[in-house]
């Protein structure tokens, strides 16, 4: 075997304009999603959004999943539109591009390094987002800078992962990992826990569904 795994489909970009895999490397993808019961699938169904996390104390993990009446190039459209991030996401008070290594578009391998201001509490953090197309979904790796790692968090990393279920329907994951800093109150740990997750995630139905409309798919 050559290592790669010939893949027919074209990919639309959105745009008029597609990007064909003639040769993707064969490799699993670097992560493995949680198991959802029948009765989170029947939740998802029904249009709800499953959350599940782990009890924070210093650090934990979690996840979000929801299914968006969208094609997932218009989800990658959203998710890789950091410029508007701020008007996207309630909880991103600035964003400030630092480094941009590809287009950015929908089927292009890219990274963006961005430097946030999060939430009332004006956070400064600095992280980078590596969007990689992989025939088993697209996903998005975004992680800490060192130098943002520090009073507040130690560390934070996720990922972004799109599953195509139908032509018009894109099942939506978001896979996250935070150890915070030990100076930090447990309480004021728990709240952020519970009000990240959501925040972090709530946004993207609407945004997507409404660049759908706009683009009158």
């Amino acid at each position: 075997s050559s290592g790669h795994l010939e893949v027919d489909e074209v990919l639309n970009d959105g745009q008029g304009e597609s990007t064909a895999f003639a040769e993707v490397v064969a490799s699993p993808l670097p992560f493995q999603l949680p198991k959802l019961s029948p009765l989170q699938l029947q939740l998802l169904n029904n249009g709800e959004r499953i959350q599940e996390q782990s009890k924070m104390g210093r650090e934990g993990s979690g996840y979000v999943v929801l299914d968006v009446d969208a094609p997932d190039h218009i989800v990658w459209e959203c998710l890789l539109d950091f410029e508007n991030y701020v008007d996207y996401i309630g909880t991103v008070r600035s964003l400030q591009l630092l480094e941009k290594n590809g287009s950015g578009t929908y089927g292009a391998p890219s990274q963006t390094r961005a430097r946030f201001v999060l939430s009332k509490f004006r956070l400064n953090i600095c992280a980078t987002h590596s969007y990689t197309p992989h025939p088993d979904g697209h996903y998005m790796e975004f992680c800490l800078d060192k130098s943002s790692k520090g009073v507040v968090f130690q560390d934070a990393k996720g990922i972004w992962y799109t599953q195509r279920i139908s032509a018009s329907t894109t099942r939506v994951w978001l896979l996250c990992e935070l150890k915070v800093s030990s100076v930090l109150p447990t309480f004021i740990v728990d709240y952020a826990a519970k009000r990240a997750m959501p925040r972090a995630s709530t946004w993207i139905r609407p945004t997507v569904e409404a660049k759908k409309r706009q683009l009158g798919i």
